[in-house]
């Protein structure tokens, strides 16, 4: 049976018009990412770093007897604040004035000695004119004069000796400062230089040992823009400011840092040796520092970054050297111009090379 043309073509043009309306539209670029910018701006700001400390008293001496004895006095109380020269101790002398008696009875007779052969000499030598004797006699018996001399000579070093040590059984305080608690009681033996009797400490001045980076030592070296300070415990700041007493002479290789001895006035005794404590330094930039928000930091693999745009609104990622931080900013060292704009906010939409709008 014919049918005509136009019975099949209608249903093929529907099916083309069906398929024709599911059709997507054709998409447009991705919008730009919005971010907010820093404009960097030179100037001067107040760094402020902290470094733990060791305090260390300006002098700390042990207290030994120059001789040995049984402690026969106790001049100055546990605890109290001596002056030096002041006596502190005395040991029984007993021994010391038995041996100084000693010393004493041989110089007389090395005394004796000497002018017996002195005599011997001279009549020896008299004889030997008259021809009554032999000249080496006359040798002998000066040699004799001779050694009776260096004998007298060491008995009196020994009476002076001897002297000294009766003057050592008095124990002075070597320096000024304050004594601790006696290890020893009236009636022990004292071993001379061994037997630690005390011990004398004085921490006005008291020294504050930082460790300071190695690549901080030029700056540190000049010491005429930093304040020092120490926090207490309390998290109160004492009141006294520091300042540098000396620099160490030597890096330490293992750590790579380098020592500096601060000196803190220490009238009130508020600090103690041997105290951990913290080290405030401050101190102000030049004018010309450059200093961004801390937000503002990408770390990726060990590296600092910050996103700058640049005047065609491109993003940039540019490696930074970082400086000390200041509140909410951080100062930085390199990678960073006056003028740049650095992004704040926004920082996970971007990317190197992404166009951006500015807020």
């Amino acid at each position: 049976m014919y049918l005509p043309r136009s019975i099949y073509t209608l249903p093929m043009c529907l099916l083309l018009c069906a398929c024709g309306g599911k059709q997507k539209p054709a998409q447009g670029p991705m919008p730009r990412p919005t971010v907010s910018t820093f404009e960097v701006k030179p100037a001067t700001y107040v760094v402020t770093e902290n470094f733990p400390a060791t305090l260390t008293a300006h002098s700390i001496v042990e207290i030994r007897s120059d001789v040995t004895g049984f402690l026969e006095t106790i001049r100055a109380q546990d605890g109290s604040v001596v002056s030096k020269g002041q006596v502190l101790y005395e040991v029984d002398r007993s021994r010391s004035m038995a041996s100084y008696d000693q010393a004493k009875a041989s110089v007389a007779q090395a005394e004796a000695d000497l002018a017996q052969k002195q005599r011997d000499l001279e009549r020896y030598s008299n004889l030997l004119k008259q021809d009554a004797i032999a000249k080496q006699t006359v040798e002998q018996a000066s040699t004799l004069v001779e050694t009776a001399k260096a004998n007298l000579a060491a008995a009196k070093a020994a009476q002076t000796r001897s002297g000294t040590d009766i003057n050592h059984a008095v124990i002075r305080a070597p320096v000024s400062g304050k004594i601790g608690i006696a290890l020893v009681r009236v009636g022990d033996l004292v071993s001379a230089g061994q037997t630690t009797i005390n011990t004398l400490v004085n921490e006005n001045p008291i020294y504050a040992d930082i460790d300071l980076p190695q690549n901080r030592y030029a700056e540190f070296r000049k010491g005429n823009l930093q304040r020092y300070y120490i926090m207490q415990d309390n998290g109160e700041v004492y009141p006294e400011e520091g300042k540098v007493l000396l620099i160490n002479n030597i890096i330490d290789p293992q750590t790579g840092t380098i020592r500096v001895r601060l000196t803190f006035p220490n009238k009130q005794e508020a600090l103690k040796s041997g105290m951990s404590a913290v080290v405030q330094v401050k101190y102000n930039t030049a004018d010309t520092a450059l200093a961004i928000p801390s937000k503002a930091i990408v770390e990726l693999l060990g590296e600092v970054k910050a996103y700058v745009v640049d005047e065609h609104n491109v993003v940039q990622q540019r490696p930074i050297t970082r400086g000390p931080i200041i509140d909410s900013m951080l100062v930085i060292r390199s990678g960073i111009r006056a003028g740049d704009r650095i992004v704040v906010e926004g920082i996970q939409k971007v990317k190197q090379g992404d166009t951006v709008n500015i807020k």
